[in-house]
């Protein structure tokens, strides 16, 4: 999400928030437990800092909200104690440390689906040589899927990534010099 799409929800909420302050808080219910969603929000969109930062402003906007819309003396005092106050950092704290695990989390997994990609794709390359060939008995030659015969190091060229250069065996030298003779 664009980050000035985000200002622009963070901001709605705040509006938001003091709107259902300003109109529904006279009721005397407990309205004040939503700036914790508040923070919680800003936390997750913007991490840790942005949470705290959330809480430090919303102390003082609430207390001008409670003040100016003369909201029960005694969920004025409970916005500014310590104990709710601690309540809102734990809230910033945690939802933006869980924010920072799922973006680090989803950084993995897409560098993890691109080296599945690839893997799968190199995977695809890969060519296999299997099942029963037939092989002639004196000459060597392979008969390969088409029905023709082929020298064995040109076949397994083709189907593999394997080079062959010529030389000798140490038995077949003896041959060789025995038939010479």
């Amino acid at each position: 999400m664009n980050k000035m799409v985000k200002l622009i929800f963070v901001l709605l909420a705040v509006a938001g928030y003091f709107v259902i302050l300003r109109y529904l808080a006279p009721s005397r219910e407990p309205y004040f437990v939503l700036g914790l969603g508040l923070i919680g929000y800003a936390a997750w969109l913007y991490g840790i800092f942005a949470g705290v930062a959330m809480t430090l402003l919303l102390i003082p906007l609430t207390f001008y909200a409670y003040n100016s819309f003369e909201i029960s003396i005694s969920y004025n005092t409970f916005t500014y104690s310590p104990a709710y106050i601690a309540i809102e950092l734990l809230a910033a704290v945690t939802l933006g440390r869980l924010r920072n695990k799922t973006v680090t989390l989803s950084k993995k997994e897409t560098v993890l689906a691109e080296s599945n990609k690839s893997l799968q794709t190199t995977l695809l390359k890969v060519r296999e040589i299997g099942g029963v060939h037939s092989l002639c008995t004196s000459c060597k030659s392979i008969l390969d899927d088409d029905g023709v015969w082929k020298k064995i190091d040109l076949y397994l060229k083709e189907k593999t990534k394997a080079e062959f250069s010529h030389g000798i065996c140490p038995d077949c030298v003896s041959d060789y010099a025995n038939k010479d003779t």
